[in-house]
């Protein structure tokens, strides 16, 4: 039995318990539009313009931890999304953009739309520099591999984008059904590397007798969802967590141990902490530069003197910008779960660490009381710090808020406690302007977060140039205050 490549493929996605694609209709990918108007699985989410689908997917994939869909047009269509799948690429967000090219009959013609000014049916080498594998499918026979093998590797070690190039007529020409069925019988996810136990009793052991232990947290804690076992080892041993941009959120921002974020926002206390670490436990980062001050050795860390112990599941990752003593490829979510069960064998009544903890008390203290005049003062234009404050103020603890770029983005990750892991998306490596939620409220998607048993649909953010946060209302909002563009409350759904 046969059937058409986009019918197949659409299958495959349900099958995969894929729910939304995120695109724009193009006369390259109208079979496969086509074939989702019969999906009762899928919704497909249009768009006005594709960079929109790809921050869309981007922050989808983040939320729900699992592969996004884009379905993108040739041409203009692919470089429009280029920039939005940059942005996942570099935050390391799964994603799995499905792109139309021209017919394989037109090859060599420059037909209608075509980027290909050096070579025929070339447009996939637009995504080489960001993507972790672009492929032009040649043969309709080949697709069901290609599909497969694509998720499999957007998914696994370090997550992010992948390419599929489909001439247009490949997605309408017909193959086995059973070419489909052979690749559905192998496994959709494997099995992530662990930390061997010899490895972890040395980390357990070196991290007991410093003196000035420090944890060092990114955004590959929040994509392996490793925050659990993170903070369980963190509180264990006793050790101060500090974090990046894309780490924050790993362990609450209220947590006794947590110091906040380093680099260029972070404040001189949080620095200097790391600077003066005799040991340093890095898991699921890269040390960016923003993170680390442009890596100059005076202001936050220095290695040596510092010694660097480096979890990650990116080998590339380990000992590129700073030496590592010990360097260790694992997912870290097993990692630290290894660590936490090690560390109670070695150390069954673990670490306390009062005196840290009264030192962060007291930084806390003492920065609020140095904020405290602009966070509340009355001045007009409102000032940051007040925005931020009072936002936070009428958020629920696990409301899923985005950032875009500037200062809104720093502001936020030095000043705005983040409570829940998972619950701030933020562009951190590409950091493009545009990753707002302009982009999830006006196409309806919205995040939902429980406060007191009830549902508080929000989608709270800030526009780069006015500094005026966004709550947005849904189309028809019962309640009609007038000011739905720039609202400053919350509404509640029931």
């Amino acid at each position: 039995m046969k059937d058409s490549v986009a019918n197949l493929l659409v299958t495959y996605l349900e099958r995969r318990g894929i729910e939304h694609i995120f695109g724009l209709c193009g006369h390259t990918n109208i079979a496969v539009l086509a074939a989702l108007a019969h999906s009762e699985k899928i919704k497909f989410v249009n768009v006005r313009h594709e960079q929109i689908a790809a921050h869309a997917a981007d922050g989808y994939a983040r939320v729900t931890k699992r592969a996004s869909v884009v379905l993108s047009h040739l041409g203009p269509g692919l470089t429009n999304a280029a920039t939005g799948v940059a942005n996942a690429a570099l935050d390391s967000i799964p994603m799995v953009v499905i792109a139309g090219d021209v017919p394989s009959h037109y090859y060599g013609k420059h037909p209608h739309q075509e980027v290909g000014m050096h070579a025929d049916a070339a447009q996939w080498e637009i995504y080489r520099p960001f993507v972790k594998r672009a492929w032009r499918v040649d043969k309709a026979a080949l697709f069901p591999e290609i599909i497969h093998k694509a998720f499999t590797l957007a998914e696994s070690g370090r997550p992010g984008p992948v390419l599929v190039d489909v001439p247009m007529d490949i997605f309408s020409e017909h193959i086995p059904v059973a070419l489909f069925e052979r690749v559905m019988q192998s496994a959709t996810t494997l099995s992530r590397p662990a930390l061997d136990i010899s490895v972890a009793r040395k980390i357990v052991s070196l991290l007991a007798a410093a003196k000035r232990p420090l944890l060092y947290v990114g955004g590959g804690v929040i994509s392996a969802d490793a925050a659990p076992e993170v903070r369980n080892f963190t509180e264990h041993m006793g050790i101060p967590v500090a974090h990046t941009l894309m780490g924050k959120g790993v362990v609450s921002d209220a947590h006794p141990l947590t110091l906040g974020m380093t680099g260029f926002w972070g404040t001189k206390f949080i620095n200097d902490r790391c600077l003066n670490a005799d040991y340093v436990l890095a898991l699921g980062t890269r040390f960016s530069e923003a993170d680390c001050s442009s890596w100059y050795p005076e202001y936050t860390f220095s290695f040596p003197p510092s010694r660097l112990i480096h979890i990650d599941i990116d080998p590339l990752e380990i000992g590129r910008n700073f030496p590592v003593e010990i360097g260790a490829i694992a997912d870290v979510k097993v990692a630290a779960a290894t660590l936490l069960a090690v560390a109670k064998e070695m150390y069954p009544t673990g670490f306390d660490n009062a005196s840290e903890k009264a030192a962060i008390e007291e930084y806390r203290a003492e920065f609020a009381a140095s904020n405290k005049n602009h966070a509340e003062s009355d001045a007009f234009p409102m000032s940051p710090q007040r925005i931020l404050a009072e936002v936070r103020q009428a958020l629920p603890f696990d409301a899923i808020i985005t950032t875009d770029v500037g200062w809104n983005k720093n502001g936020v990750g030095q000043q705005f406690p983040i409570y829940e892991p998972g619950s701030i998306l933020t562009p951190g490596g590409l950091a493009t302007m545009g990753f707002d939620p302009r982009w999830f409220g006006h196409h309806g998607l919205w995040f939902k977060c429980g406060l007191g048993g009830k549902n508080r649909r929000t989608g709270a953010g800030s526009s780069v140039a006015d500094w005026r946060w966004r709550v947005w209302a849904e189309p028809g909002c019962a309640r009609d205050c007038g000011r739905r563009q720039y609202c400053c409350r919350l509404c509640d759904y029931e």
